[in-house]
């Protein structure tokens, strides 16, 4: 019998493992680094909330003086607004490039993202074009300034505001062969988001259907007079649709609602680097690569609402975001009301901060406490009422570290959280560790990485409630775990293996293999799907997913998912014949923006 439990020893252990590469100390040199991506693999510039691994200046041409290039360089660096562990907000990003061109050497400032080791965390690099001479002031551009539409869709431009329209989307063709392993019946009984709660989902053999939405509004910022104040925002709706037998549901559907609707102010100090930045509204935010936190853990877009594999939605219903960075050290806060599908909304807030340290571009280190003031959300126990949310607390210590100069093209990180309740004992736990390597002198790029991640289950043994509650966790590359398995198993109450090859054929092209074996924590499940509330085994199931990226162009990237998950004994089990076929899932998926 396999047991995953994880002590607090051996998540000390998980920590020196991961670490035991050493350490490195000075700032790295502006320019693209060398563990930069396995491919060039561009982003769309509107990719909103993900995690910035770095932010590399990619310095072009030279005022003529390797001294005050490398100056500028640095000066660009500082006021991008952004860096290493953040998330990307694409009007920041706007303004730091009016903020950069005006320093004097500087001709053109332009800026992309690109995808790292994996696409939920992505590096954004500043391509800073320097000339002799000094700064000219630009003229007005933007479709009113011309009178033109070729600037579309920059509304207006100046040297110190922007104005712009929001307008990007995606398109998605699915086909999954027996959903629900084939028995949707027992699976989605109950579930408020299938059609007819009562039997299920009734998909039978296999669903096939398209899903649409078109994210629409306008995003501007704007230098408060000559200070290094600057206001920025976004107003959106969202429409989506869907139509065809999807997993949950038969009927076509489409909705139109609210999707950004925020306010922000950002500091950015020309001379010391120090910035500060406080948004609050309707906003997306993902705390690092999604393990606690992810835009897409805590939105629901299933159901009635369209788009379940799409996930169009990424906007808390409200969010409070404050950082503050000053040297080496970021520090923010967050408070979040999550945007849940109202028939089962939980009432929840989050309330949270994090303390960052940066060493280097590649190497840095953070804490977090994350607090649970308000939810209605119980947890249930074998014997007893059910435990209550509201009083969580959450502790997390978080590492990444890479470092081309000593171990060229290797990367590890680690996580791990423990988790109190005011209320009553509670002693939960969870962690994962990474260890990778990168050959970016061979053909094609090749990577591949190990990771072990666990979320501790409840022993009904014990006095303490010890079912680790994953929060918002998600996110396809890195916390969804399983395209399909992920769908019929919690995050709680489970090991996981994951082995991951990723390859680059050629530029703009991503290919990445993920395998996936899952095992439960507790036979006691209470907490998880209700038809595997109660075990009967640990072997919970393996799969394996092929996902293809293609970035076709600055405004165009395809998304290709193969995925296949064998359920294991736990599953079969549960079913009424013990007959649970594996779950294949097929998608082709193109987003744009302009």
């Amino acid at each position: 019998m396999i047991r995953s439990r994880l002590t607090p020893r051996r998540i000390v252990g998980l920590c020196l493992l991961v670490a035991v590469f050493g350490t490195s100390d000075g700032a790295a040199a502006a320019g693209v680094s060398p563990l930069a991506s396995p491919g060039p693999l561009r982003l769309l510039d509107n990719t909103q909330g993900v995690s910035l691994s770095e932010v590399l200046i990619d310095l072009q041409g030279s005022t003529g003086d390797p001294q005050r290039d490398a100056s500028l360089g640095e000066q660009a660096r500082d006021l991008v607004g952004m860096g290493a562990g953040e998330r990307f907000n694409e009007l920041i990003a706007d303004s730091a490039m009016l903020r950069i061109r005006r320093i004097s050497g500087v001709r053109s400032a332009t800026y992309r993202l690109q995808a790292r080791i994996n696409p939920d965390t992505v590096a954004l690099v500043v391509t800073v074009k320097l000339e002799t001479g000094e700064a000219a002031v630009a003229e007005p551009s933007g479709v009113f300034p011309e009178r033109a539409i070729a600037p579309f869709p920059v509304l207006y431009r100046s040297d110190r505001s922007l104005v712009r329209v929001i307008l990007n989307g995606g398109s998605g063709v699915f086909t999954d062969g027996n959903p629900w392993f084939g028995n949707p019946a027992t699976f989605t009984r109950g579930n408020p988001l299938v059609q007819d709660p009562a039997v299920g989902a009734g998909t039978r053999g296999r669903a096939t259907w398209i899903e649409n939405y078109a994210e629409y509004g306008l995003g501007g910022s704007m230098q408060v007079g000559d200070s290094p104040y600057y206001l920025y925002g976004a107003a959106t709706a969202l429409t989506a649709m869907s139509a065809g037998r999807d997993i949950f549901r038969d009927d076509t559907r489409w909705t139109t609602n609210i999707e950004d609707l925020y306010a922000g102010l950002l500091y950015v100090s020309p001379r010391t680097g120090m910035k500060g930045n406080m948004s609050i509204g309707r906003q997306n935010f993902t705390l690092n690569d999604g393990f606690l936190i992810s835009q897409y853990g805590s939105q629901y877009n299933a159901g009635p609402r369209p788009g379940v594999y799409l996930a169009p939605r990424t906007a808390h219903d409200f969010a409070a975001l404050g950082q503050a960075t000053i040297g080496r050290w970021t520090l923010q806060g967050f408070y979040l009301d999550p945007n849940e599908y109202e028939p089962i909304e939980s009432n929840t807030r989050v309330a949270g901060t994090n303390l960052r340290y940066t060493v280097t571009p590649q190497f840095y280190g953070d804490a977090t406490l994350i607090q649970v003031p308000q939810s209605a959300t119980r947890y249930l126990v074998p014997d007893g009422p059910p435990l209550g949310r509201a009083g969580l607390t959450t502790l997390a210590a978080h590492l990444r570290w890479s470092d081309r100069r000593h171990l060229s093209g290797v990367w590890t990180e680690t996580e791990v959280a423990h988790q109190t309740n005011e209320h009553f004992p509670m002693s939960a736990w969870a962690g994962y560790g990474t260890l990778g390597y990168l050959a970016s002198a061979w053909p094609w790029n090749p990577s591949l990485s190990y990771r072990y991640a666990y979320f501790s289950g409840d022993d009904p043994r014990s006095s303490r409630y010890e079912r680790f509650d994953p929060l918002f966790s998600g996110g396809l590359s890195e916390w969804l775990q399983g395209i399909s398995l992920a769908k019929a198993l919690s995050q709680g109450n489970r090991a996981s293996h994951r082995v991951r090859f990723n390859v680059s054929p050629m530029a703009g092209v991503d290919l990445t293999l993920d395998y996936f074996l899952h095992f439960a924590d507790e036979f006691n499940n209470r907490g998880g799907n209700p038809a595997l509330s109660q075990l009967s085994s640990k072997d919970l199931g393996h799969e394996l997913q092929l996902v293809a990226r293609w970035s076709i162009s600055r405004n165009l990237y395809f998304l290709g998912v193969a995925a296949s998950a064998w359920p294991g004994a736990a599953v079969r089990q549960a079913t009424p014949d013990g007959a649970a076929k594996p779950w294949s899932s097929f998608q082709a998926q193109v987003f744009w923006n302009f």
